[in-house]
């Protein structure tokens, strides 16, 4: 049903198209039409629509060679036939040679596109049409260059004033813009089209002076096209391309001279130079913002990558590798910034020594992978008893630091047994690990961090020796301690 209804859309839009340009040139006696604006919608629906919308494009082009050219029904058919495989060829082509149904962001895809969606669409319509004119007897032989020339410059022409604007607007190449762009776009968009509106149809005496002054159009179409979307900027184009070819028609504008033979011909140029200003500008510039893309992308892969990098080495050098606490160096620089602050500050800073019980026995009994399993335990429990603000560290194989700042003496005793009891809160079936811990509260009288730590280690000495019957028991192959 949404193809049904696409093909009549198509097929409506065109007959549109057609007798709105047959009626307005038609009453300035110049039809047939210099410019077809329906060929840039059969390239449009060829390009973005595909096999699909090749029913709606031969109605619209039946329809219109029946009633506005009084062709006879074979030919009609015929020349429709024809409006459809020059668009659709252009549009394969366009397709195979740029992979991309929007050929406008590249330079040799704008190339593309004028070679295969402008100018061999051109030729094909023409020689189609002139060729079957001349089978069908409507054409004599002596009218055949002529018509051919006409009738591919027209369908030439139209493609490319509007197809590129049909073929972006259509596949909705939207983008949002700051309030300050948008009223930058406005203002330039109304002094275009108001300074295009003056030049071509502003006036109508042929005496005149002006015939430079639209080439002045060239500057706010290449700011525009430079500042936003190649989208917006061929719509632009399109509508200051339509009013130099209206204006130009009704015999009004800067092209209007009493001296000048082929007025039309003049603003067809000067849009011819537009359009592939526009078209070239648009494409460097959206290769210079993909580019730029591309390099942010690439910067942002190589700051992450050296933010793991750095990250990874200040981990390598900051923590323990096997319980990813402090390592020994770390735990000591900033256990010196820790006393500092508190002698500073004149608060109290707790230490903790620990030391796993019977390491080398568990290693022994077990193998080094439970002791390594014992070391992890003692740490995690240790993690888990602490503040996010205290500092704990494994200063060596088996022995590991707390510092535990504003923790005054009693605090430091509650921490301990916490640790305990976390310690506890393991069973296991194979091992039950244990941990010697002496604490120490700095008030002032310590020198330095080693001091305070001395102390903390010989409270931890002292409370080893007093635990007894370590060992493995034959019955039931459990590492036991007792506490203290």
């Amino acid at each position: 049903m949404r193809t049904v209804l696409d093909n009549i859309g198509i097929a409506t839009l065109y007959g549109l198209l057609s007798w709105g340009t047959a009626a307005f040139l038609s009453a300035y006696g110049i039809f047939p039409s210099p410019l077809w604006p329906s060929a840039s919608l059969s390239l449009a629906a060829a390009v973005l629509g595909g096999r699909r919308l090749w029913g709606g494009i031969f109605a619209g082009s039946f329809c219109s060679n029946l009633l506005l050219f009084h062709a006879s029904v074979p030919l009609a058919a015929g020349v429709s036939v024809s409006n459809v495989i020059a668009p659709a060829l252009g549009a394969w082509l366009i397709r195979r040679t740029t992979h991309t149904a929007l050929p406008f962001f590249q330079i040799r895809h704008v190339f593309h596109f004028v070679a295969f969606g402008v100018l061999l669409h051109g030729f094909l319509s023409a020689t189609g049409g002139v060729a079957l004119s001349l089978l069908a007897g409507s054409m004599v032989p002596a009218d055949a260059a002529e018509s051919w020339w006409r009738w591919a410059l027209s369908d030439a022409g139209g493609t490319f004033l509007f197809g590129p604007a049909m073929i972006l607007w259509w596949s909705d190449q939207s983008e949002r813009f700051s309030p300050a762009k948008r009223r930058e776009g406005f203002a330039l968009v109304i002094a275009t089209l108001g300074f295009a509106l003056g030049v071509f149809m502003g006036f109508q005496d042929p005496a005149h002076s002006l015939s430079g002054l639209p080439y002045l159009l060239f500057a706010p179409l290449m700011w525009f096209t430079v500042r936003f979307p190649v989208r917006d900027a061929a719509a632009l184009l399109s509508t200051v391309g339509l009013i130099a070819i209206v204006g130009t028609i009704a015999q009004r504008g800067a092209f209007h001279l009493a001296y000048a033979a082929y007025p039309l011909l003049g603003a067809g140029l000067l849009v011819v130079a537009l359009g592939i200003s526009v078209l070239t500008v648009g494409a460097l510039v959206s290769e210079r913002r993909a580019a730029e893309a591309r390099l942010r992308d690439i910067n942002e892969h190589l700051e992450r990558r050296v933010a793991e990098r750095t990250s990874e080495l200040h981990r390598r050098a900051t923590e323990d590798g096997l319980t990813g606490l402090a390592n020994r160096a770390y735990f000591l620089e900033r256990g010196e910034s820790l006393l500092q602050e508190a002698r500073r500050m004149s608060r109290p800073l707790s230490a903790l020594v620990i030391d796993v019980d019977g390491l080398k026995t568990i290693n022994d009994t077990f193998g080094h992978h439970a002791g390594d399993h014992a070391i992890i335990r003692v740490s995690a429990a240790c993690r888990a008893s602490l503040r996010d603000d205290d500092l704990i560290g494994r200063l060596g194989g088996d022995e590991f630091a707390v510092l535990a700042p504003n923790v005054d003496s009693a605090g430091n005793a509650a921490l301990i047994e916490r640790i305990k009891l976390k310690l506890d809160d393991y069973p296991d079936t194979d091992i039950r690990v244990q941990a010697s811990i002496g604490g120490a509260t700095w008030m002032g009288t310590d020198a330095d961090l080693n001091a305070l730590l001395d102390r903390a280690d010989a409270a931890m000495y002292k409370n080893k020796r007093r635990r007894s019957g370590w060992g493995v028991t034959p019955d039931s192959a459990q590492f036991a301690s007792r506490k203290s």
